[in-house]
């Protein structure tokens, strides 16, 4: 999408960058990339840590990935919590895995073993 995009280095104690589009500051900047090619329009991808919603004219995108396993555990959860569909699939997976486990579990089977079977069912790699 096409819009005004200013950037704005700040040094003061830290270097850190303000960025605005068609005038308006943009929050939450997690990291911006520039792009500016002589013959292309400039680029400028905004990764941000929460959601915006905005219209205009330059070429700006945003990245909402998860760079960390944190991250991504945390959305997980959100995600687990909000849709309770996606939460009783998850748990039916865990409890089918347990059956089975319980099924074919020697009586001296570690209890590490076992969760390890679990955990590679649910990473989708049982």
């Amino acid at each position: 999408m096409l819009a005004n995009v200013k950037i704005e280095q700040i040094t003061e104690k830290r270097p850190y960058f303000r960025v605005y589009k068609d005038g308006q500051k943009i929050t939450r900047v997690r990291h911006i990339d520039a792009n500016f090619d002589v013959d292309e329009v400039p680029t400028v991808n905004v990764e941000i840590v929460g959601g915006l919603d905005f219209e205009g004219m330059a070429d700006i995108h945003f990245d909402y990935s998860p760079h960390t396993v944190k991250e991504a555990c945390k959305i997980m959860r959100e995600e687990l919590f909000r849709h309770g569909d996606l939460y009783i699939a998850f748990l039916a997976s865990i409890e089918s895995s347990l059956r089975e486990q319980k099924a074919t579990a020697l009586p001296f089977q570690p209890e590490r073993d076992i969760a390890d079977n679990i955990l590679q069912r649910i990473i989708g790699e049982n």
